[in-house]
């Protein structure tokens, strides 16, 4: 192996490390924005994570979740159960699928 293709394999992995750092601390982040209600925060760091690498589905059920609860807290009910609708269908299986079914039938 020349050096060339080490080198590429070193910037390669630094990269995904970096990535998968950014992603981690953006959601972190994003629930303790949550937290103390700062939502549009919270959707600008969702947006972050989402943006750093490409998700599992189980993260992105996570994300989209947190995402409705935020648009709920700004008080854009439609868009939210867009969202819950969405996980309720496309991640039933899913934790995030289940609580979401659960706050739309509560709402029924």
């Amino acid at each position: 192996m020349n050096v060339q293709k080490v080198t590429f394999l070193v910037s390669t992995l630094f990269l995904a490390s970096c990535s998968s750092m950014i992603q981690s601390a953006s959601v972190s982040e994003a629930y303790k924005k949550y937290e103390i209600q700062k939502f549009e925060r919270t959707l600008e760091l969702i947006t972050r994570a989402e943006n750093a690498r490409a998700t599992t589905p189980e993260v992105k059920a996570e994300l989209t979740y947190l995402k409705a609860g935020s648009h709920e807290g700004l008080g854009e009910q439609e868009i939210a159960n867009a969202l819950y609708e969405y996980l309720a269908d496309q991640h039933r299986d899913s934790q995030y699928g289940y609580l979401a079914s659960k706050k739309l039938n509560s709402r029924l």
